[in-house]
């Protein structure tokens, strides 16, 4: 719970160098659900990786396995598998409310900054989604006239 701690609260690109970074247990497990959360959110909403930021992250208990654990001299003991669930929520950042809740003008240029990569990041995103549409309806003109000839 201590690796999701650390990502709760930043923006997903910082939240996930820290994470690279991080000697704890867990953080490349952590690092790559939030990489897997990022790619539906590009998938589903169109958000870029640069536009979200993590807002909840926290794990619970998940079941546990009880194994025999055999040792010398005949005896034996309970080994316990333990399992976890992770959370993890993010959502578009507010670059508005972040510019202005920043103190210092490093802060705010930084916020404003990051709000222009994140709208370039967008706007390109976009672009490549739309030229790819666009050559999926012309395959599937060339295929629909090809059948219309061949009847």
């Amino acid at each position: 719970n201590r690796v999701c701690q650390l990502a709760a609260g930043l923006p997903l690109e910082e939240a996930l160098t820290q994470l690279k970074f991080c000697d704890i247990k867990n953080a490349d497990l952590v690092a790559k659900v939030l990489k897997r959360t990022s790619n539906l959110a590009d998938i589903r909403h169109g958000l870029q990786m640069s536009q979200l930021e993590v807002a909840e992250c926290f794990t619970t208990k998940g079941m546990m396995l009880k194994r025999i654990k055999i040792m010398g001299r005949g005896r034996n003991g309970i080994m316990h598998h333990k399992f976890s669930h992770i959370r993890v929520v993010l959502r578009e950042i507010d670059f508005k409310l972040k510019i202005y809740q920043a103190h210092t003008i490093g802060q705010k240029k930084k916020w404003l900054q990051h709000k222009i990569r994140a709208e370039r990041d967008g706007n390109e995103a976009r672009r490549k989604r739309e030229e790819v549409e666009k050559l999926m309806k012309r395959q599937e003109e060339k295929k629909s006239r090809s059948e219309e000839k061949k009847k």
